[in-house]
């Protein structure tokens, strides 16, 4: 069987999946990563037609994202009698007013999106609090064929350290846009870092506009370090995992929070705002911050945390190995035909 599957190649969820539908397909594989600009709108193009070409000789398309380029083949893929799958859990779900953040935000875009939702066979929602907003922004409509699956990560890969040698607190940010910087809660662990100035911290991980940003609002605060991203997960994001008390991800929304879930394998204690999938992913092991004075009680309880916390939180994140999605993705594709 052939899959058609588009999504934003470059990205560690992408490539999961890609490696786990290899075992047992044949992938047409196209980025839908397009940009933007004259150039974005030329790769649009290009995407839409390379995904009507291949359309033609695939059974199933299989779409990381709702976006501008997934509506023409999931509704050619419905129009040719083909089933197509979409996974929801980014800006196709995002609704942040305050922030002009979100697929809904945008008219043209909106259509893009709900229409591919309206259109695939199966909406698989990367969790809970994902699935719920995409209830909440299109109705119960989509509820027959919605499916939580959870991301999932390659336990084996990620460790605690050989020796507890903990000194920093790290965020890690994807983050391009100012929006993004906002939304990922980076300009609140800045905030943070200035308030406590007997930790050190590090921002890794931003690019254009939020590096910038994140650079100038750092400027002056001796105890934190802004690394550009996009970093090595091998080389260089788990070592900073090993090094660090807590990863703290203080997102306004987060659809998943893939680096907690790595964090937490590597024994760090997770420090999360308590919005969206967060608590749902980092479960009882969670240092909620509701107030200013939470972040206080959280940093010094990450410090004195043992060995033996940090080995359950390790064995906790195992819920998300990627070989629950895997089994769980297979046979829903194998269903679904």
């Amino acid at each position: 069987m052939k899959i058609l599957f588009l999504g934003p190649i470059k990205s560690s969820f992408a490539k999961n999946d890609i490696e786990i539908l290899q075992k047992d397909f044949e992938l047409s594989i196209i980025n839908s990563s397009t940009g933007r600009g004259i150039k974005g709108i030329f790769n649009l193009m290009k995407c839409i037609v390379l995904s009507t070409i291949y359309l033609i000789k695939s059974d199933v398309v299989f779409s990381w994202f709702a976006d501008y380029t997934s509506l023409v083949p999931v509704f050619l893929a419905k129009l040719f009698k083909k089933k197509s799958i979409v996974i929801a859990g980014g800006f196709d779900v995002g609704y942040q007013p305050q922030l002009n953040y979100g697929a809904i935000m945008k008219p043209i875009r909106w259509f893009c999106v709900r229409n591919t939702f309206k259109y695939a066979d199966k909406i698989i929602p990367v969790s809970n609090y994902a699935a719920e907003a995409l209830m909440r922004l299109t109705g119960k409509d989509y509820w027959a064929k919605t499916e939580v699956i959870y991301n999932g990560i390659k336990s084996e890969k990620f460790s605690l350290p050989e020796n507890e040698n903990r000194n920093i607190f790290l965020t890690v940010s994807q983050a391009h846009s100012d929006i993004e910087f906002k939304l990922k809660g980076s300009d609140t662990f800045i905030k943070i870092a200035a308030e406590n100035p007997n930790y050190e911290f590090k921002l890794v991980g931003l690019r254009g506009e939020a590096l910038n940003e994140a650079k100038k609002m750092a400027m002056n605060i001796k105890n934190i370090e802004v690394i550009e991203g996009p970093l090595n997960l091998y080389t260089e994001l788990i070592p900073l995992y090993q090094k660090s008390f807590a990863y703290i991800q203080l997102s306004i929304e987060e659809s998943f929070g893939v680096a907690v879930v790595e964090a937490m394998k590597c024994g760090c204690v997770p420090i999360i705002s308590n919005n969206s999938a967060l608590p749902e992913i980092s479960g009882k092991f969670a240092k909620i911050i509701n107030t200013p004075s939470d972040i206080t009680s959280a940093l010094q309880f990450s410090v004195e945390a043992n060995i033996t916390l940090r080995t359950a939180i390790s064995n906790y994140s195992e819920t998300f190995d990627i070989k629950y999605r895997e089994e769980k993705l297979l046979n829903l594709i194998n269903n679904l035909l």
